[in-house]
């Protein structure tokens, strides 16, 4: 599975698989115990402690992309400040969404050939979202 977190596709393979296994660092029976909305939390504690997440701390940030992806089924997050900024972690915004195989899978061919930005991003993604 192709998850977008951000401007960053990580192939999270097959996530229900990967958070039942011994490399993950939280059990299964801790994830089943958790809460979308607690993983959502963990979501912007970390972006509020390192907004560039996906790029600096990448494997972190496929942690969490695979939580999200387990949790609610979506393929797509956006996660950061509003426009006014954010003052705490609470703050954060984040937006989830289905984005389509076609739309993704694109998306990760411009990322392998080391052309994908946050405005490919935005105009193929968020901004599409928004309109409908």
């Amino acid at each position: 599975m192709l998850f977008l977190f951000n401007d960053r596709i990580f192939d999270l393979q097959r996530p229900e698989e990967v958070i039942n296994s011994d490399e993950f660092p939280m059990s299964y029976a801790q994830f089943l115990k958790t809460s979308r909305g607690m993983i959502l939390h963990l979501v912007r504690e970390e972006i509020f402690a390192t907004p560039l997440l996906v790029h600096e701390i990448p494997e972190r940030a496929r942690q969490l992309s695979l939580l999200v992806a387990a949790k609610t089924g979506v393929n797509a997050m956006l996660a950061g400040p509003t426009a006014a900024g954010a003052r705490r972690a609470d703050e954060i915004a984040i937006q989830l969404a289905e984005v389509s195989l076609m739309t993704i899978s694109n998306l990760f061919q411009l990322q392998d050939g080391g052309v994908l930005s946050p405005q490919i991003v935005e105009k193929s993604v968020w901004a599409e979202m928004r309109k409908g």
